[in-house]
């Protein structure tokens, strides 16, 4: 059992905490091997040193080279060595803030010093989970973009995976609650020089190069994956690993540090922005349960794609997109694919269970599965889950004629058909009408790994020009699958037609010459 420490010993163990703590308070180096027993390497220390010069900073660096450690390690010295200041850590969701809290805490944990410096109230040591105030009245908190934090008074801001973060919330809620001259309960004497600390990588959105091209910020030195190699920070092998394993531009990004966007059919910037809309509303991930109904926020339909189809027969998966429309959003809640090579009675019994679960309003699946999906309509209407039976249109048999009528309708993904499901996907996430719910794609749970697949699918289609009035669509990089995407056509086409899967589409173009797009025969358009 601790042995209880009373008041006044309390507070000659703060004394002292306080006078080991400004004893290296000029040397980063020193203080962080004194104070908590963690040595800098060099490159470290030089970042705190471009910190201490900037106020404003901007760290963009590869993956795992160590830049929110830096951060929230220089964010700590700071605090600790300068009374009443208040840091606030954001992140998308509270959940990642927390982890570079832990920073800190494990900091603390680790620290007689720091642990003797915690602030007691009530005889308690305020230090908990999201939050911890040492005895200079300097506090650091966790908060989710999205919390309510306009009652903060925030002097240090530090700002994680930026380019997740909704940018307009990110100003009007964050960044505004910084700057006042005024502290309640600070001291006269107290420094209040507002600053910004963010970290993030490169995703394919707007904000984090949008703060860069301002000029407000100073970025920090970029270690890249090749720099990182040679400085020993990281595994060569680990890192040729991922550049064969993501997108090329993905690795471009987030391990090279260079800002390129996919421009294919459906831009990322506008994917991510489905992401933060997602998380702006706190859409959640469905978590189809036995014997639970999900209840439904609007119509909402299925897109299935059949298995052993498509640009690469052998690697084609069964795929599922569940897509629920809310008010003027498509929202994507439920994804799901099944191994290459699945057995169909495997797929069908699956879909039967999501059906149970989710209820949809309409589905349509791939024709190429289409004797699946004739057991499929069967099963459905015997067990009670559809009120049509199919055997009971037309001749009962199974033709193209009948499909369109049946509860999951069979539709032949290609020509004219694709073309419009494809621009009508793109028109969605196009026009701000998507919303994804939101994850940390960095720490994906298992139950997430196919929708980290559809994010990965989605930008990575691309139109090819045709002899046809319409455009074919392949893969840009063709070791990523084009399942989700596909389904996620079937479910947004379902939406839209209202299951009518014979609509016909007029596709109209416009031509315009040299001399008109200059603006020198603004009224001589000519349609065809």
């Amino acid at each position: 059992m601790a042995e209880r420490v009373n008041a006044a010993k309390r507070i000659e163990l703060t004394h002292v905490a306080e006078r080991e703590i400004m004893r290296f308070a000029d040397d980063h180096a020193l203080w962080h091997k004194h104070v908590h027993n963690v040595e800098l390497d060099a490159a470290q220390v030089l970042k705190c040193i471009e910190m201490d010069q900037y106020a404003n900073t901007i760290d963009y660096s590869c993956r795992r080279t160590g830049k929110t450690a830096v951060k929230e390690l220089h964010n700590l010295k700071y605090i600790a060595t300068h009374a009443d200041q208040e840091l606030g850590i954001v992140a998308p969701r509270e959940a990642q803030s927390i982890i570079n809290l832990n920073y800190h805490l494990d900091a603390i944990r680790r620290s007689q010093i720091l642990d003797n410096y915690l602030m007691f109230k009530s005889g308690r040591k305020q230090m908990s989970d999201t939050k911890f105030q040492l005895a200079n009245r300097s506090v650091a908190q966790a908060y989710g973009i999205m919390a309510q934090i306009d009652g903060a008074d925030m002097t240090v801001g530090s700002i994680e995976e930026v380019d997740d973060c909704p940018a307009d919330r990110l100003n009007s809620r964050f960044l505004l609650t910084m700057g006042a001259t005024r502290r309640l309960g600070a001291s006269k004497d107290s420094v209040n020089e507002p600053k910004i600390r963010i970290t993030g990588v490169l995703k394919g959105a707007d904000t984090l190069s949008d703060l860069i091209a301002a000029g407000h910020y100073h970025v920090l030195t970029i270690i890249n994956a090749y720099l990182g190699i040679e400085m020993g920070i990281l595994n060569e092998s680990f890192i040729m690993q991922m550049r064969s394993q993501l997108a090329p531009d993905e690795y471009l990004r987030q391990l090279l540090c260079k800002n390129v966007t996919a421009r294919n059919l459906i831009w990322e910037k506008h994917i991510r922005r489905a992401l933060t809309v997602g998380l702006a509303a706190n859409l959640q991930h469905a978590e189809p349960l036995p014997g639970i109904k999900r209840k439904k926020n609007g119509l909402l339909a299925f897109g299935y794609d059949a298995g052993g189809h498509g640009e690469d027969p052998h690697s084609s998966k069964h795929a599922l997109v569940v897509v629920e429309q809310i008010g003027n959003f498509v929202t994507f809640p439920f994804v799901k694919t099944w191994p290459a090579g699945a057995d169909d009675n495997v797929v069908k019994r699956d879909l039967i269970g999501l059906w149970r679960y989710f209820d949809p309003d309409y589905a349509i699946g791939d024709a190429y599965g289409v004797g699946m999906l004739t057991q499929l309509n069967d099963e459905l209407y015997g067990e009670g889950l559809t009120d049509i039976d199919r055997r009971s249109i037309g001749d009962g048999d199974s033709t193209a004629s009948t499909w369109s009528h049946w509860p999951f309708a069979p539709l032949r993904f290609e020509g004219m058909t694709k073309h419009a499901m494809a621009q009508q996907l793109r028109s969605v996430f196009h026009n701000n009408q998507a919303a994804i719910p939101y994850f940390d794609d960095m720490n994906v749970p298992a139950e997430l790994l196919d929708m980290q697949d559809f994010i990965r699918q989605l930008p990575n289609i691309v139109p090819v020009k045709t002899k046809t009035s319409y455009a074919s669509y392949k893969r840009a990089n063709s070791k990523l699958g084009d399942d989700l995407f596909d389904a996620a056509m079937a479910g947004v086409w379902a939406i839209t037609t209202r299951g009518a899967t014979d609509v016909k589409t007029v596709i109209a173009t416009r031509t315009q010459s040299y001399d008109q797009l200059l603006g020198n025969m603004p009224h001589a358009i000519g349609m065809n």
